[in-house]
């Protein structure tokens, strides 16, 4: 008979001794034997909802937004206030150049710090074939520089009509754009659905999320986030990336309504006025929201104001560990 010690502590001891097991065991047990009870679990386990981590994007910081080493400077920072991951604005990468995006991922890692979203932008919304193929082929070549650089995750933009002219214009408007004469709204839907689908297959086979986010177009609301969503089967591979100062009227429950299907979360802050404009965002209870939502992953300061960026971003992700601390606490091991 073979019992290995892990079958025989399952066993019990005494039990084995009663059911005629082997002498030389036999020996080695008697009445005085004590068997170590394992402690249970304490209760509340089964409640723990986990607790987010504080993450801020390039875009925030904006003093290092011209420097060449800016996003070295924007991860050093990161490790310098004690958070836990930055999100890398594509456009402010000085180069794709394997040799840089290794270097950032070491920085990173010596600095305890996670690189957690690659930030791109696109535009699926356009009449004409050959530009929407340029756009799959810039995503996909995204997808492949976050793989490489360990990032689990891009921004993904639906793209707009492009009909107000600069983006300063459409912040002008609200979001809100007329469609190109002789097209659709569901023209647009059907397009960002074409290209979505020939970028599958990549974010598959690298583990890459494409994180489609309320960006305006036809993404801008709940409804439209979800319509693209389910238009490409609810893949795992395309999820929310939820901007809470995309929303700008009624946005609580447009927050609530994509929650469940959000990978990172992008959380403007306006100190000093916005930049196009500042919404007057309780925090508190947006956090509460991702709080009852069992959100659990990244809580991302994106500022947008015009204070000096160093000390708003301080403000801001005080703001949030308040909030996060306040209903994030029923967890086995507090930092």
């Amino acid at each position: 008979m073979n019992l290995s010690r892990r079958s025989f502590l399952a066993a019990g001891i005494a039990g084995a001794a009663s059911a005629g097991m082997p002498e030389v065991l036999k020996a080695a047990v008697s009445e005085k034997t004590v068997i170590p009870e394992i402690p249970a679990q304490p209760a509340k386990m089964a409640g723990v909802k986990g607790r987010p981590k504080l993450c801020i994007s390039t875009y925030s910081l904006q003093s290092f937004r011209n420097e060449k080493d800016g996003i070295e400077k924007c991860i050093t920072t990161a490790a310098d206030f004690g958070i836990d991951a930055v999100d890398i604005l594509h456009r402010s990468m000085p180069t794709e150049d394997n040799a840089y995006c290794q270097n950032l991922k070491q920085l990173a890692y010596r600095n305890g710090i996670e690189l957690a979203c690659l930030s791109i932008h696109q535009d699926f919304v356009d009449p004409h074939p050959e530009y929407r193929q340029r756009m799959v082929e810039h995503t996909i070549r995204c997808l492949e520089l976050a793989h490489n650089m360990g990032i689990p995750a891009i921004r993904l933009n639906s793209g707009t009509w492009g009909t107000t002219g600069s983006f300063n214009d459409l912040m002008k408007a609200r979001g809100i754009e007329p469609v190109i004469e002789g097209y659709t709204t569901d023209d647009a839907f059907g397009w960002v659905q074409d290209c979505i689908f020939k970028c599958l297959p990549t974010a598959e086979r690298l583990g890459v999320v494409m994180a489609l986010e309320n960006h305006w177009g036809v993404a801008g609301t709940p409804e439209g986030m979800i319509r693209i969503r389910k238009s490409v089967n609810n893949t795992e591979w395309l999820k929310f990336l939820l901007d809470t100062g995309n929303f700008l009227e009624e946005p609580y429950d447009k927050i609530a309504t994509v929650l469940p299907e959000c990978v990172f979360l992008s959380c403007k802050t306006y100190q000093g006025g916005g930049t196009w404009y500042s919404l007057d965002l309780d925090y508190d209870r947006i956090v509460k929201i991702f709080y009852d939502n069992n959100y659990r992953g990244y809580i991302t300061l994106e500022f947008e104001g015009k204070a000096e960026p160093i000390q708003a971003s301080i403000d801001s992700l005080n703001l949030f560990k308040k909030c996060i601390d306040k209903y994030y606490k029923d967890y086995p091991v507090k930092g």
